[in-house]
């Protein structure tokens, strides 16, 4: 599915399918991300969505900025499902855009479930793997980022996913991040090697084996602090961790913002130290990272945070780019290859036709 971005001899600029209909204040804030991320970045975006509301929000004609007409759009609480009957959605379209090989990746900050069966639909899984994962990557205490996955895709998971989340998850970083030799830990509510459940444990001892920087179990606490470059968990697990650390750095600036507006002393006292306030709020803002892939999907495929303003969709585009720059997939594709084979009882059923009936032609696996 990674193709080189040249036509003919001449090597062009990566081109990025933009879901302009997903995330909670779209399209406006995913056009004024686009217009940044446009004159920021040398890649061709592709606006999908409605073009009357898009054009609406364009000051002009861009030269690196287009719009393809998608008349629907999947709502943000919509299930999964949704895909099968929204043919014309701006994720099927954008998807079909990847698919077709006139993007090289594809970037939305909607439905996440829908994005993820959108997928498995149009373009299908990387050879080998037997389960896709959603990845959240996140500033740690040593100043670098980690990759935390899965996150949400898996809400049962066998030692064989997380294991192969562990080789997905270092391709990442080592070509994406640019961290050699990344460590790999496992999420788990201590450090001994017999925490946790049966699942846990027999991951530890496959882990000890498959992967040679192996930290072993991770706490919580020590993920944050950065104790491992990639941490792996199934989903369940995962989706309550990254979604309780965004609630406390929440909840911390907002008391922080309140105690300091509750006395003019206060206010003096932060005016004075601003600057350090500033490089705290950076730390963990999540629109520095912007987006992360679908791992184990067989094409660039990115979400982001629905919540995503202007500068997260300008991140995005950036990751975007730097995910098919770094041919992540195929090296995914390469490092599963390399691994044993996972057995998998895993058979989604085909989406229905608009007529009711079950379609015959419609595959998981690339058409």
């Amino acid at each position: 599915m990674q193709r080189s971005a040249q036509r003919g001899t001449s090597p062009r600029p990566i081109t990025v399918a933009l879901d302009a209909m997903g995330g909670d204040n779209a399209p406006a804030t995913i056009v004024r991300g686009a217009l940044s991320a446009a004159r920021d970045v040398d890649v061709d975006i592709i606006l999908v969505g409605r073009g009357r509301e898009i054009r609406s929000l364009l000051p002009a004609a861009q030269r690196n900025l287009r719009i393809h007409e998608a008349s629907e759009a999947i709502a943000m609480d919509a299930p999964p499902t949704a895909v099968r009957r929204m043919r014309d959605s701006s994720i099927m379209v954008g998807l079909g855009l990847l698919a077709d090989g006139e993007a090289d990746a594809f970037l939305s900050f909607g439905n996440t479930g829908a994005v993820m069966a959108g997928s498995l639909f149009s373009l299908g899984r990387v050879p080998g793997v037997a389960r896709p994962a959603l990845g959240a990557l996140f500033r740690n205490g040593r100043g670098t980022t980690s990759l935390l996955l899965d996150v949400g895709a898996n809400v049962e998971a066998r030692p064989q996913y997380l294991c192969q989340f562990a080789t997905m998850g270092r391709a990442y970083v080592e070509r994406v991040l640019r961290h050699r030799n990344p460590s790999v830990g496992l999420l788990n509510v201590g450090e001994e090697e017999l925490k946790g459940t049966s699942l846990h444990q027999e991951t530890y001892r496959l882990l000890e084996r498959q992967e040679a920087n192996f930290v072993g179990n991770i706490e919580a606490n020590r993920m944050v602090a950065g104790a491992a470059d990639v941490i792996v968990s199934d989903g369940f697990t995962g989706n309550v961790a990254v979604k309780l650390t965004e609630g406390v750095a929440e909840q911390l600036f907002g008391e922080l913002k309140r105690s300091i507006q509750s006395s003019m002393l206060h206010m003096a006292g932060a005016w004075l130290m601003r600057g350090a306030f500033q490089g705290l709020r950076a730390h963990w803002d999540y629109a520095k990272v912007g987006s992360a892939p679908l791992f184990g999907i067989d094409g660039a495929v990115l979400v982001g945070h629905g919540r995503a303003n202007a500068e997260a969709v300008a991140s995005g585009i950036k990751s975007a780019r730097s995910v098919v720059e770094s041919g992540v997939v195929d090296a995914i594709r390469d490092a599963v290859a390399g691994t044993a084979p996972v057995d998998d009882d895993f058979e989604p059923s085909p989406p229905e036709r608009s007529d009711g009936q079950v379609s015959d032609t419609w595959r998981y696996e690339r058409r």
